[in-house]
């Protein structure tokens, strides 16, 4: 976590009680370097004076509202107990404010209450983002994953590939041993594509038994590999399903984004068109779109 205070007894006062908790902590002396150190570092924590020089605690806590999606909880330490300096505190974002002098217990309380109720904010934000069954990003999550790599393409002129990728005659797994048996495979598929992706990539399930692989950076060349490397990844090993095993294999389509794809659906459509010949032309093989939207071997 962070501690910010410009005075340096209780800057140090308050970094050893919370290392003697057991906590891991860094220091700065004002409001800028906070902020700073709070962006480069995403602590869990930010614990911070209201009166510093430079960027005072309230601006800094307003301005990390702004540049984190997900901003860390604030605690603030005040002189101030009046009823009105609380209200400021509170609407600049913080989630406790604690008047000075300082207390050793309340406050390592008040900091593993805030800590708890991180921790409870960050499941429920992982929650909402992705797939109870398979634990990839959900559609919801994947769009907004897909929208952002389509800006960051268009702004700086970058590759970006896409990979639609779905298990080969899925509907039989269901129809001959049960839902139970299709969503172990469902999980099993999702492992292996975790498996063969770079921490680059964004995996997520599009629906059903399709998936879609992001990969930014990477030509539609280079996607064809690593296509390839799902499809292996897929056939080489049996599925284990309520104890049968399953020799499945994957179809996939890759497409490459272009300006004129705005929006994910429009690149997400591209690459289900290279499925769609995948499928056509057997199954068990990655077919690519390219830029002309033509199906290509």
């Amino acid at each position: 976590m962070l501690i910010a205070d410009d005075d340096a007894v209780t800057r140090a006062v308050v970094e050893a009680w919370l290392v003697g908790a057991g906590y891991e902590v860094i220091v700065a002396a004002d409001g800028d370097a906070a902020l700073a150190l709070a962006i480069e570092t995403e602590p869990d924590l930010v614990v911070l004076d209201v009166s510093m020089p430079g960027l005072d605690g309230l601006e800094v806590c307003r301005a990390l509202q702004r540049a984190t999606p997900v901003p860390p909880p604030v605690i603030f330490l005040t002189g101030h107990s009046a009823t009105d300096a609380l209200v400021t505190g509170l609407d600049a974002g913080a989630v406790d404010y604690i008047v000075k002098p300082l207390n050793r217990d309340v406050l390592i309380a008040r900091v593993r209450a805030a800590l708890r109720s991180h921790a409870l904010r960050d499941d429920l934000i992982n929650r909402a983002a992705h797939d109870a069954l398979t634990g990839l990003l959900n559609r919801r999550e994947l769009d907004a994953r897909t929208g952002a790599a389509i800006a960051h393409a268009r702004r700086y002129e970058h590759a970006l590939s896409c990979a639609m990728v779905d298990v080969d005659h899925f509907k039989q797994v269901n129809d001959r041993y049960g839902h139970a048996a299709g969503d172990a495979v469902l999980r099993e598929a999702a492992m292996r594509l975790r498996q063969t992706g770079r921490e680059t990539d964004t995996i997520g399930r599009y629906g059903g038994e399709e998936f879609v692989v992001l990969l930014p950076e990477t030509t539609v060349q280079d996607a064809m590999v690593a296509a390839d490397r799902v499809r292996r990844a897929f056939g080489d090993a049996a599925f284990t399903a309520s104890g049968v095993e399953l020799h499945l294999t994957a179809s996939i389509g890759i497409a490459a984004w272009v300006p004129s794809m705005s929006i994910p659906a429009s690149l997400y459509s591209a690459a289900d068109r290279a499925l769609y010949q995948a499928k056509k032309r057997g199954r068990n093989r990655a077919e690519l779109l390219d830029e002309h939207h033509r199906a290509t071997n």
